[in-house]
């Protein structure tokens, strides 16, 4: 330990008000009980720190890692807690901090426990402890969680307000209101073919749709955060606690996802301007560097008209690009919308991968519950630690937390698949195509596809080579979409 006499004492209450009993020690008090064990055994206390309503399950708590940066830093010599779980309930975190004043030669005591983590026996009951509180804590959420995951199973919506658009009944369930229902879907569109913050709010209040506060007035804020708002694509949640389909959606999945890809190039767009033109804007990638392309104009020669250009600007704060693309926006949005409306046609295509990936949401959803189940059973078993040890126990839970993202990554993809076959219905979008002016169909896009990478025009001879070999089409969810092979792409650069 790099300063045996020194050390840091931190003292945590979870909230102030209303408590009282054993379970409460008051901030007084802790400062008292280590203020007592330091004069025992000559340790003087450097600095306190006193953090008010900061539960111990989150470990960003910001005086604690101060303290925990403190002894990095060899400022103090490890850290003094009245009780362990002031320290942390979270078995995890805790384990991790301790690990991280092993390191750094500091230890951790707890007073009341008697407890130092400065000595093998220390450590290895302190961690025993924490697994004893984290259960304790996990006891105290059950009720809540239960109730909770029970409601929002039923679908009933937990907020102080229902959202506008919607209503709740008597059983808590949101309900469509059909005053304010279709002015919300417009703001979705709206924001997907580049209305700003300052647009929408002005459009809601034209139509007389207010905030849920009964506020008359929009804020940017407001209005970003109702387009970001997932309960309507029908979804109820608290926390963790997910129900896809509580309630009737507002807008499709695609009209979702449209509105939340529109990115700063997709804004500011004036009908006439070059971005307008533009199908791709937001989407057409470097593949170089794969920063999105931004758009410019290029002038024709003869007739002096200019049209839209996608091009990288090949600097940026990470480095340059080492293979700058750029290609004519009227060639690349022809082909990729070749490409797409081929797939979507096709009988093994594009909605054929939706429907089956529809079909794959349960076995998906089954695979993450079981991962999360694994990584309950291996942090809540108190037996494991003693068995495999400090880093082992870690390494296993760091394991298992891999295998659940990875899980969730694929239930995404899937449902991802699966939104496209609802948003293509039956059809309806192949036959309205023709009649779509580039915004609507720029928004269609947003909501089919996550990118389309460009490689840079590498010449054969006199010649680039042809878009399909340098254009690559990404859908939603991340699976790429094959060219089709019934035309020959145009060349040009």
């Amino acid at each position: 330990m790099s300063k045996p006499q020194t050390a840091d004492g931190y003292i945590r209450v979870s909230r102030r008000a209303g408590r009282e009993g054993e379970s409460f020690i008051s901030p007084d008090v802790q400062r008292k009980k280590i203020e007592s064990w330091a004069k025992l055994h000559e340790v003087e206390i450097v600095r306190f720190w006193e953090e008010i309503d900061q539960s111990g399950a989150k470990l960003e708590r910001p005086m604690f890692q101060q303290a925990l940066a403190r002894c990095e830093g060899g400022e103090t010599g490890g850290i003094v807690v009245a009780r362990l779980d002031r320290f942390a309930r979270s078995a995890v975190d805790a384990l991790s901090s301790i690990r991280r004043l092993n390191e750094a030669g500091a230890r951790l005591v707890s007073v009341e426990d008697n407890f130092d983590g400065s000595t093998p026996m220390g450590r290895f009951a302190i961690g025993i402890l924490i697994l004893i509180a984290e259960l304790e804590l996990e006891r105290i959420k059950g009720g809540w969680l239960t109730a909770v995951s029970q409601a929002v199973g039923r679908g009933v919506h937990i907020s102080a307000r229902p959202p506008t658009g919607y209503t709740r009944d008597d059983k808590g369930r949101l309900l469509r209101n059909e005053a304010a229902a279709p002015s919300v879907a417009e703001a979705f569109r709206k924001r997907a073919t580049g209305a700003s913050w300052a647009e929408l709010a002005r459009f809601l209040e034209a139509n007389e749709v207010y905030p849920p506060t009964g506020n008359n007035h929009w804020s940017k804020a407001g209005v970003s955060a109702l387009i970001k708002n997932r309960v309507y694509l029908g979804q109820a949640r608290s926390g963790t606690v997910v129900n896809d389909n509580a309630h009737e959606p507002i807008v499709t999945r695609a009209e979702f996802d449209a509105a939340q890809a529109t990115t700063k190039s997709v804004f500011k767009q004036r009908d006439g301007s070059l971005a307008a033109q533009a199908m791709l804007g937001g989407l057409a990638r470097c593949a170089g560097c794969g920063h999105t392309l931004k758009i410019t104009g290029n002038t024709d020669r003869k007739s002096g008209q200019r049209s839209p250009v996608y091009y990288c600007t090949g600097r940026y704060a990470t480095g340059h690009c080492p293979a700058r693309a750029n290609v004519r926006a009227s060639l690349l949005d022809a082909y990729v919308e070749e490409q797409v409306l081929t797939a979507l046609q096709a009988e093994d295509g594009l909605l054929a991968q939706a429907v089956t990936a529809s079909e794959e949401i349960d076995a998906t959803a089954r695979s993450v519950a079981e991962a999360e189940h694994e990584l309950d059973l291996f942090v809540n078993n108190p037996r494991l630690l003693s068995l495999l040890g400090e880093t082992k126990f870690i390494e296993g839970v760091e394991a298992r937390q891999r295998a659940l993202d990875q899980a969730r990554a694929t239930l995404a993809q899937v449902r991802s698949q699966s939104a496209l076959a609802e948003a293509l219905g039956d059809g309806d979008l192949l036959q309205a195509w023709p009649s779509l002016n580039v915004q609507e169909r720029r928004r269609l896009m947003h909501g089919l596809l996550e990118r389309v990478i460009v490689t840079r025009a590498d010449r054969r001879g006199r010649h680039a080579r042809p878009i399909g070999e340098r254009a690559q089409i990404v859908l939603r969810g991340g699976s790429t979409l094959r060219a089709s092979g019934k035309k020959r792409a145009k060349t040009g650069p």
